[in-house]
């Protein structure tokens, strides 16, 4: 008799299981000798392709402890964590991209949500934010639909994690955001209900203090401040912490500082060696971790031509370490919740 599956059956199959796309992957190839990949994974779950007979026997067929988890009956809300600094081009969507390429290299399922209306992590992962506005599946459309959040998501770098994509239309929901009751609240509530569906939400915020960025505080439980090495992206530090301390006492007390992590660094101008050993000391009196600085390097430009992470581009790019050490510090993070039952 023949197993009939379709793709979004297999998808919801895959996260009952708690499995990304590449554990499947390798489960299914030692089950059956083969050589799949993300990308057929990815291809069977959207329909583009369709799923075959003995793939889908063989999944209907597993139980324990043949070699598949059973189902969970309620899976944790996944960890959320943020890049923020109301100051541009401090590379929040470069930290954003890439810790999201190394979490879901981790074998953990991954969302990543872009809320800029500028969509620059969008066009970093070969998305066409016109295209995806005129179909009506970006970030401003989930926020006003009653439709699951699921709907409006695109699997990106061959299925390795998921995208919730932004547009220029972004701009006008942070306005609208100020004139709804709890407005701010509503990035939240949208999270929430992919609780047992990711693992780890990365949200990249917008380069200033807006309603859009607040609502990214509100739904966060990790933050992480990158900072280009001169005084004018410092000095929006300052504001940032009065901000997440209002955050924290009125809707949020979850969020906490992951650290700051500085960027762009070039150790032969005396400007960075300066910046630097202010950042030194204002993580001593803040007691925040400073994150090994990221060196400027030219393959996360070109990464962004070929719309993959520079990691992916590259994996020994520099800076590679400074990524690795955030994405290590949230795995940790997310083992002390489960560890602890939060």
């Amino acid at each position: 008799m023949a197993h009939e599956m379709s793709g979004e059956e297999l998808r919801r199959y895959r996260e009952q299981r708690g499995m990304n796309q590449q554990a499947l992957v390798g489960w299914l190839n030692e089950r059956l000798n083969r050589r799949y990949d993300r990308a057929k994974i990815s291809r069977w779950e959207t329909g583009a392709e369709r799923i075959p007979q003995n793939v889908a026997g063989a999944l209907k067929t597993a139980t324990e402890p043949v070699g598949i988890p059973a189902a969970a009956a309620v899976r944790a809300a996944p960890v959320v964590f943020c890049a923020a600094n109301q100051k541009g081009g401090v590379a929040k969507t470069t930290t954003c991209v890439n810790v999201a390429w190394l979490l879901a290299q981790s074998g953990r399922r991954v969302l990543l949500i872009d809320c800029d209306p500028q969509a620059n992590a969008t066009v970093h992962l070969g998305v066409d934010p016109h295209e995806r506005e005129l179909a009506k599946a970006t970030l401003t459309h989930a926020l006003k639909a009653s439709r699951p959040m699921r709907e409006f998501m695109t699997p990106v770098c061959d299925g390795a994690f998921d995208l919730l994509p932004s547009s220029i239309s972004l701009a006008a929901t942070d306005r609208e955001l100020l004139r709804q009751p709890n407005g701010t609240l509503i990035l939240r509530a949208k999270i929430a209900q992919l609780a047992g569906q990711y693992d780890f939400v990365v949200l990249d915020c917008p380069p200033h203090l807006g309603e859009l960025t607040v609502s990214v505080l509100n739904a966060a439980d990790q933050l992480l401040i990158p900072t280009q090495t001169e005084m004018l992206s410092m000095m929006g530090i300052p504001q940032l912490f009065e901000t997440i301390a209002g955050v924290r006492e009125l809707v949020n007390p979850r969020l906490q500082i992951l650290g700051v992590l500085p960027t762009m660094y070039s150790p032969r101008r005396l400007q960075d060696e300066t910046v630097m050993k202010e950042l030194r000391e204002l993580a001593a009196a803040e007691q925040l971790h400073l994150f090994s600085p990221v060196k400027r390097a030219a393959d996360y430009s070109k990464s962004v031509m070929a719309g993959r992470p520079g990691l992916a581009y590259n994996p020994n790019s520099a800076g590679a370490e400074s990524y690795r050490e955030i994405a290590d510090a949230l795995l940790a993070l997310a083992g002390e919740e489960m560890r602890h039952g939060a």
